[in-house]
Parts: structure tokens; sequence; C-alpha cells
């Protein structure tokens, strides 16, 4: 199901042809634009509507959020577009051409240090990081000079890709990772200070009846896909449990 070399599109499609033979409908490349609780006296359609566009919601009596997380960008902005600004690691930074041109990463994280590491092999002529603080594992640390990084406080122009001053071909900004929870946010969830949802940890129920959240959005153990797996089977189990009481 996991073999090395698939990307995450193609994991999903494997998921998928295994759910559909077992017939269970799913809905790939469709985008939640936003989930309400049903208002009382309209039936037994579902606690909650689930909306993809303009497109007729579906009725749920439980809802299951694994939407994940998405690269931070900083609040001043959130919006804009600048060229040669890559925000977050990811596919459009291993197609990026970095050969001989000088590069900044700004963050310091294991994301950081180990994307360094991937520019230098992939020919960039200078990269350096600027870090606030460095919160990346010590041993990242060896693969770099002292003088590829500059700690404490930076100013940044993205118009200009001006880092201290300084001129580069391309920025690439490593501010870590952010809840995704677009058309979630009027639903009342309970997120802890850095925006990730709140659950129960046996039943991975948020503070709302009805509503589980799995995986990197609740930051419940280290991120991963096994732990996001994990915490699936236990929503599951919970879910089963309810309807097994009689609570349908």
């Amino acid at each position: 199901m996991t073999a090395p070399g698939l990307t995450g599109e193609e994991v999903a499609a494997r998921i998928k042809l295994s759910l559909d033979s077992a017939r269970v409908p799913v809905l790939l490349n469709s985008h939640v634009t936003r989930i309400e609780r049903e208002q009382a006296g309209q039936g037994d359609k579902g606690q909650f509507k689930v909306y993809f566009g303009a497109d007729l919601p579906l009725h749920a009596r439980y809802v299951v959020i694994a939407s994940g997380v998405e690269p931070r960008k900083p609040p001043e902005w959130e919006r804009d577009h600048y060229d040669d600004v890559l925000v977050g690691p990811g596919k459009h930074v291993a197609n990026y051409e970095f050969a001989l041109k000088d590069v900044a990463i700004l963050g310091g994280g294991d994301n950081a240090f180990e994307n360094a590491l991937f520019l230098k092999e992939r020919g960039a002529k200078s990269v350096h990081i600027y870090a606030r603080t460095l919160r990346c594992q010590r041993h990242w640390m060896k693969f770099l000079n002292e003088s590829d990084i500059t700690t404490g406080a930076y100013t940044f122009d993205p118009a200009t890709r001006q880092v201290n001053g300084r001129t580069y071909d391309v920025v690439l900004v490593l501010y870590g990772f952010r809840a995704r929870l677009q058309g979630m946010q009027d639903l009342g969830l309970d997120c802890d200070e850095l925006g990730y949802v709140r659950t129960d940890f046996k039943t991975t129920q948020t503070n709302l009846p009805g509503i589980y959240a799995i995986g990197e959005v609740t930051h419940r153990q280290h991120p991963c896909v096994v732990t996001s797996m994990a915490d699936g089977v236990v929503a599951a189990k919970a879910i089963q449990k309810q309807l097994e009481q009689g609570d349908v």
C-alpha cells in the first residue's frame, strides 16, 4: 500500500481502490468549503452539513477532521505572492532549479537544515540560513559551516528578496506549519495556542460532540503517516462504540 517511491497521490489512489472494493464512497479532489451544524427540526438527516463548493451538502452524524497542515506564512503577506520566494517544503522546491543561485533559508528547524543540504547537492552557489532561534536537532549543525548560519533578529523584504540588506536569487521560507482548518472556523473547535485542534486522547473526539480530529491537524503525537493511521483507528472505534450504544 505504501511502497517506496510512490507519491502521495499514488498512495491515495491505491487506498481508494481498497475502499471501492468495500463499497465505501470516496470523493477525491473534493474541496470542503465549510461545515455547518444542522438546525433543530431539520429531520434526521444528520447532525452536520458538509459543503463542497456550490454542490449540495452531505449530511453526516459524525465528522472526522483529517485535513492536515499547511506551511505557515508571515501574517503581513499572508495573501501575497512573490516571485522566487518559496514557502514551505514540497514539490515546488524539488522542481525548482537552484543551480548557481544564491539562496537564503528563513527558519531554524530541521526542515531548514535538511533543505540547505538538499540545495547544496542541487548545485546552489551559496546557501545561508537565517534563524531567530535554532530548534533543529543538534546533529544537523555539523553539516554546515558556522558562517552559513545567522541567528537572532533579521529583516526580510519579500519584494526585493533582501535579507539583512543582502539580495538573494531565491528565498525559501520555512516557518513551520499550521493546522488546515479552512471552512471550519465557525464551528467553535477548541484549539491550542499554536492553532492545533485539541482532542480527547482516548477517542480523538474534539470539544464538539460528533466531531473527531486525527493526524497532523491535532498534533496529538509525532506527526507522520503511521501515527495518523493509528489515530484513524482510534476514531473509528470510538464512533463504532457510539453506534453500538444506539447513539444514531
